[in-house]
């Protein structure tokens, strides 16, 4: 706590220094209509700031009904029209600040004063459902037809260069190991853990993804890239809220629920999310390893079949409280929460032949599990706006914690071809684990002169996680534990960094920098039992992550622009990865964790081509060394998978989009992704030297057919898909929705339909294992039918905005 303090004072130090911004270059403008879409020339426009006593600005709206107020400086404003015969109309607060200096207000519609039917004009605009920025992709979800119905990960797999793998891991334009944020928040899970919960995270909570694929210093420096999702939260002042209720049915039946409601006072707001989601699903997998003897010849093989299965039902939930102290300074606090209960059963059978292919051996077992996890966290923030200008410092203390306990209980059978058994064995795994995070951070923000910005802050995490993994094998009626493979792992990890970035804004060139600054101190505990002596490690080190952005406009209206990025990333090993527990799969098939492993570095250059926001090419490059994957390794008959810090990676990429208006009612968005990928390295007796080409390409199509009814129809066409010892065939996915606009504009209804064609199949291989060939394929209930309803209620005026976001941005996605 004493750091965090002085971290504080230094900070405060820092920025009680004077430098304001003189000529403002912010710029709102609008139309403005009467109710039968003509024109108003001559309507009158008044701007004023957001305090009662500023004089106003006026304006006269030109023959097109047109107005622009220009070279305003960063603040709050708001906009009255007003027209002789018509109702005035008033704007809610308008921010002009460093993300939006250019503010294009919808087309403003006046109603003739002696109208009775509205008691207040609405203006709404839909967002696009992609916006491009300097360092991020940004997806609006509510323009996503088929959001509503479905959950978070599902929205992520449609969203432009996001791959969700076979097991649940995510990449971004080609890069793995990413930083998953909620609300600029971690979720310390691990790819199978965070997968978990984002489908039972309902679409219609989520308000936009910010997919980064070279982050800026503000943000931690762990993974290869970052994806971003904004929940959302109402800024309209007065009772507001949505609800979102979806239902899906394949060969099971989901469903996705979700309410948002919020209320706003000039003193205080009020806000909470709650979500519920019911999640059935299956797969099924056949998986064939053929072992060779060293001249080559057949030695056995074995082919197995299983079906798993799983239920689960979560309770998501958020509430906050915003105090305004004053129109400067806002304080909050922020509670969130859930619990997904779950069971799931693996049934398999695998048939042992011998080297003349003749049957050996039949094995048969199940595994039943039944799981808890729950998770608390708490969240004080502080928001003090020391001027219109733009000069902001925020404050964020958090806490979490994460509990979870499992229990699987396995017995499994050998039996000869004559169906006599051979072997029987049973057993019974406990896994419970409890991790704690605490972090802080502090961020400040200062305008400079001259379209500049500088921007500084510091955070301080600590996190404690403790693991257990219990095996106990069943003799006669009783439970003996297995001390050779039980274990208890603790883990402690302190994380200190500090960041400068500074940006600057000329009549073509624009130019962003930053550094940020990490010190690591962790600490490994295995403890020991009859059988496993213990054992401990510590690691510390200090590192410097540059990023760097240089923007070119090709045009003075700057409708052609090039954006070239540096960035350099760190890649910590997962808390789990760390832990040296041997993990159970089936009779074939084990994972562990490895404690020797170590961070690895990456560093990334893009070069990106835009016009305007129809058509961009990206080509980067990227390169790092001792890159942590997992190995498989063949013992005997038993597959064994372990991380290792072993690849070498060079990656070239191309990446193009295209975002067009065939004609007034059709949208297509195309991406596409190609990469040149050269991989080598060795470890565990596995030698990798690999070049590949990897491509995949997505559409969406969104068609406006009529004033209230819409359809959309999405493409996903991944190539072959390898890295490291895992080669992927080709799959493809369309998916297809149709909504009607109802409730006069407050409501949706969607049906939607997801892999129609049922081509969602995946076939893999594992390479490079000395004298054994091992390929699998998988099939899971992708072929879905669903409807969904959406509704919004409440006042639609507008107030101001604050964002929070939070000091935890890294530990979160790391309890793997």
């Amino acid at each position: 706590m004493k750091l965090k303090f002085l971290f504080a004072i230094a900070l405060v130090i820092t920025i009680c220094f004077n430098a304001y911004p003189q000529n403002g270059t912010g710029k709102i403008s609008g139309v403005v209509r009467d109710d039968q879409g003509k024109t108003l020339a001559g309507a009158t426009i008044a701007l004023q700031t957001d305090t009662v006593t500023t004089s106003k600005t006026i304006k006269i709206a030109d023959k097109n009904g047109a107005f622009a107020f220009k070279n305003l400086v960063k603040g709050t404003y708001m906009i009255t029209c007003t027209n002789v015969g018509f109702k005035a109309y008033s704007t809610g607060r308008l921010r002009i600040d460093e993300t939006r200096q250019l503010i294009v207000l919808p087309v403003i519609v006046l109603q003739a004063a002696n109208k009775q039917t509205l008691k207040e004009v609405v203006v709404t605009a839909k967002k696009p459902l992609i916006e491009q920025k300097i360092d991020r992709t940004i997806v609006n979800v509510d323009a996503m037809l088929t959001a509503a119905g479905s959950n978070a990960l599902e929205v992520l797999s449609k969203s432009p260069g996001v791959i969700i793998g076979p097991n649940d891991d995510i990449s971004l334009n080609g890069k793995n190991n990413v930083l998953i944020l909620i609300d600029d928040k971690p979720t310390y899970m691990s790819a199978q853990d965070l997968a978990a919960y984002l489908r039972t995270l309902p679409g219609g909570v989520l308000d936009k993804l910010e997919l980064m694929s070279s982050p800026p210093a503000r943000y931690d420096a762990s993974g290869g890239a970052i994806i971003n999702i904004v929940l959302k939260k109402n800024k309209l002042s007065g009772f507001n809220g949505g609800i979102s209720l979806g239902y899906n049915q394949g060969v099971y039946a989901r469903t996705n629920n979700a309410l948002n409601i919020n209320y706003r006072t000039p003193k205080f707001n009020i806000f909470s999310n709650l979500s519920y989601s019911h999640d059935q699903n299956f797969s099924n997998e056949t998986y064939n390893r053929y072992f060779f003897n060293n001249d080559g010849s057949s030695n056995s093989s074995i082919v197995q079949n299983s079906r798993y299965t799983y239920l689960s039902n979560a309770w998501n939930g958020r509430i906050g409280f915003d105090y305004f102290v004053s129109p400067k300074t806002t304080v909050g606090i922020m509670f969130t929460g859930s619990t997904r209960p779950k069971t799931d059963l693996l049934t398999y059978q695998s048939n042992q032949y011998n080297g003349s292919m003749q049957l050996d051996s039949v094995g048969r077992g199940y595994t039943d599990g039944n799981y808890q996890s729950k998770n608390f966290g708490i969240n004080l923030n502080l928001q003090h706006k020391f001027d219109s200008a733009g000069r902001v410092l925020t404050i964020d203390l958090d806490h979490i914690n994460f509990n979870s306990g499992s229990s699987q209980f396995s017995p499994a059978d050998v039996y000869l071809p004559d169906g006599s058994l051979i072997n029987d064995q049973q057993r019974l795994f406990t896994f419970p684990s409890n991790v704690n995070i605490y972090a802080g951070k502090i961020d400040y923000t200062h305008p400079l002169v001259g379209k500049a910005e500088f921007d500084a802050g510091f955070k301080s995490s600590y996190v404690s996680t403790d693991n257990h993994s219990n095996w106990f094998n069943r003799q006669g009626n009783n439970l003996v534990p297995d001390y050779g493979q039980t274990n208890h792992f603790r883990y402690d990890e302190n994380i200190n960094s500090a960041y400068v970035n500074l940006k600057k804004e000329w009549k073509r060139w624009g130019a962003q920098g930053g550094m940020r600054l990490e010190n690591t101190l962790s600490k490994g505990h295995q403890l020991s039992n009859p059988a496993i002596a213990d054992s401990s490690f510590t690691k510390r080190y200090t590192s410097l992550f540059p990023s760097l952005y240089l923007s070119y406009k090709l045009d003075t209206i700057g409708n052609n622009t090039l954006v070239l990025s540096y960035s350099k990333r760190i890649h910590r090993p997962g808390y789990q990865q760390l832990n040296p527990f041997l993990f159970f799969h089936d009779q074939h098939s084990y994972s562990s964790g490895n404690p020797d492993l170590v961070p690895n570095f990456n560093e990334f250059f893009e070069l990106r081509y835009a016009y305007k926001r129809y058509f961009g090419i990206t080509v980067g490059y990227w390169s790092g060394n001792n890159g942590l994957n997992p190995v498989t390794q063949a013992i005997g008959d038993i597959f064994i998978t372990k991380p290792y810090n072993f690849v070498n990676n060079r990656t070239y990429s191309f990446i193009p989009y295209f975002s067009l208006n065939p004609t007034q009612w059709w949208t297509l968005h195309l991406n596409a992704v190609l990469l040149y990928i050269i991989n080598k390295g060795n470890a565990g007796g596995i030698t990798i030297n690999q070049k590949a080409n990897v491509h995949e390409i997505e559409t969406s199509n969104e068609f406006r057919l009529s004033k209230t009814w819409s359809a959309e129809l999405d493409g996903f066409f991944p190539g072959k898909q390898a890295f490291a010892q895992s080669t992927g065939g080709s799959v493809y996915n369309v998916s297809a929705g149709v909504q009607k606009s109802i409730l006069q504009g407050l409501g949706t209804i969607s049906l939607n339909a997801n892999d129609i064609f049922n081509t969602l199949v995946n076939h893999n291989q594992t390479t490079d294992i000395n004298r054994v060939s091992a390929f699998s394929t998988m099939e899971t209930d992708t072929r879905r039918v669903g409807l969904s309803f959406t509704y919004r209620f409440g006042k639609a005026a507008n107030a101001r905005k604050r964002n929070n976001t939070g000091s935890a941005e890294d530990e979160k996605g790391r309890t793997n």
